[in-house]
């Protein structure tokens, strides 16, 4: 990790008052000076990036970007592309749930309809026997008795078929919202999921933190948090690719998955940054069990398959922060994140808690 180098209120640019007609070009241009300003390769990524940042259209991207900016003074392609893949393809995602929900009206549009239809055909019946009962003078002959039995089973008949029909479309339809019930829970869950690595992303670490201090009571349990940053790896990135990177990222991801509890949470944090949520675990608790992260990660051997080349030692940093009455969200990071940094000051490979 760097030293901070830049804060939001000394970057290059002002973003322009709101305005539905402001042109397209100003953003444009000014995207074109952030990808100048902070190194970046002018990739269609890069550029998608730096034009949603300026244009301010999506406040989480916004707000993802500036703390990115704050950590480093000249995010990598590959800090680039991950903002990327949690922000933007956060449009495709929307656009799956709009769809589901398009498709959850139409359903529940078919089902009232049959219900309208039934109650029509209901009434519809009932008009029927009450009209035979007019009909039904008090003695009738035995052929007039047959025509009454008659009418009688045809309506009858009719009924069951609908109701036979309604019962079969409600069915139908029942099926139809449980999928869409579960296309929709797929989306929510790929929308808090890292797609690299399968662990929680940002935006699910964010939601569950919330929630975890604002439940928290020291009388009751403690509560830990840890950031930890892959030591050096941009030069792994640089010397093997990224491909390489990304498979090393997956391999620290299963680590620490196989190794907390399932009240636990993961979460891919930044390009090379993880954060864990350790509810219920003390800071001597949460030392210990990083400890055992950190060693077993260090050990790991990586070798690339086709060619057999061994990467050599892979190691990870630590930051350990205790919750304490009062904290928020930010300020608690702040403190596992400067833990981290003394981490990377004391030699790398350490946790610090």
């Amino acid at each position: 990790m760097t030293a901070i180098a830049t804060h939001k209120t000394d970057r290059a640019f002002q973003r322009p008052p709101e305005n539905p007609e402001h042109d397209v070009y100003e953003f444009a241009d000014q995207a074109f000076k952030l990808i100048r300003e902070h190194g970046t390769p002018p990739y269609p990524s890069t550029y998608a990036l730096w034009y949603a940042y300026v244009s301010g259209t999506d406040a989480d991207l916004t707000t993802a970007v500036d703390d990115l900016l704050e950590r480093r003074s000249s995010p990598s392609d590959y800090e680039i592309r991950e903002v990327s893949r949690q922000h933007l393809s956060e449009t495709q995602a929307m656009d799956s749930r709009q769809k589901i929900g398009q498709q959850f009206e139409a359903q529940v549009a078919k089902v009232l309809a049959m219900i309208e239809q039934s109650v029509s055909d209901s009434d519809r019946f009932q008009e029927t026997l009450d009209q035979i009962g007019d009909d039904l003078p008090e003695t009738a002959t035995t052929d007039r008795i047959d025509v009454i039995i008659s009418r009688l089973l045809v309506e009858n008949r009719r009924m069951s078929e609908q109701s036979q029909q309604l019962n079969n479309g409600l069915k139908n339809s029942q099926k139809q919202i449980e999928q869409l019930n579960q296309e929709l829970e797929e989306v929510r869950s790929q929308s808090m999921k890292d797609p690299l690595t399968s662990v929680a992303n940002r935006r699910a670490f964010d939601a569950r933190l919330a929630v975890e201090i604002n439940a928290f009571s020291p009388a009751d349990s403690d509560m830990c948090l840890v950031l930890a940053d892959l030591d050096h790896f941009k030069k792994v990135n640089d010397t093997h690719g990224h491909g390489i990177g990304d498979e090393v990222l997956k391999i620290f991801a299963n680590i620490i998955t196989e190794n907390i509890k399932g009240q636990d949470m993961v979460a891919r944090y930044g390009g090379e940054e993880f954060a864990i949520i350790l509810p219920r675990t003390d800071i001597e608790g949460a030392r210990l069990l990083i400890e055992k992260i950190r060693d077993k990660f260090a050990k790991t051997s990586f070798v690339i398959k086709k060619s057999g080349k061994n990467l050599g030692r892979i190691t990870a940093s630590f930051g350990i922060a205790a919750c304490a009455p009062g904290v928020n969200p930010k300020e608690l990071i702040e403190i596992a994140d400067q833990k981290l940094y003394q981490a990377k000051d004391l030699g790398r490979n350490r946790v610090q808690a």
